[in-house]
């Protein structure tokens, strides 16, 4: 969630008239989000690599492989977030689409 509402901020194009200031600051946590997410990424990993030694199993999410799921899930995030955006673009210019069509996984790379 922190990391979806920092996206979007960071891609609203205002933030480029902040102050310089403001723009360091939003790289200091960006950096800080993601260290924190690659230190649990790899305590999961290892959790999950248990798993698959001792019990020959795979670890899945909502029927993804767990692994394949979380390799994309940035991808996908900032996909739908720019899907959203461009949503609220099509309503305020008068226009509106029709339901979003589902991402295909295998399709990010």
């Amino acid at each position: 969630a922190v990391v979806s509402t920092q996206s979007t901020g960071s891609s609203d194009p205002k933030r480029l008239f902040e102050r310089q200031a403001g723009r360091l600051r939003e790289e200091k946590q960006r950096s800080v989000l993601h260290r924190r997410i690659k230190k649990c990424d790899k305590v999961v990993h290892s959790h999950i690599q248990k798993v698959k030694d001792k019990l020959g199993d795979k670890v899945t999410y909502q029927g993804r492989e767990y692994r394949d799921k979380m390799s994309r899930d940035m991808t996908e995030m900032l996909y739908w977030l720019q899907q959203e955006r461009r949503q609220t673009a099509l309503e305020r210019g008068g226009m509106v689409m029709i339901d979003l069509p589902p991402i295909d996984p295998s399709s990010i790379v």
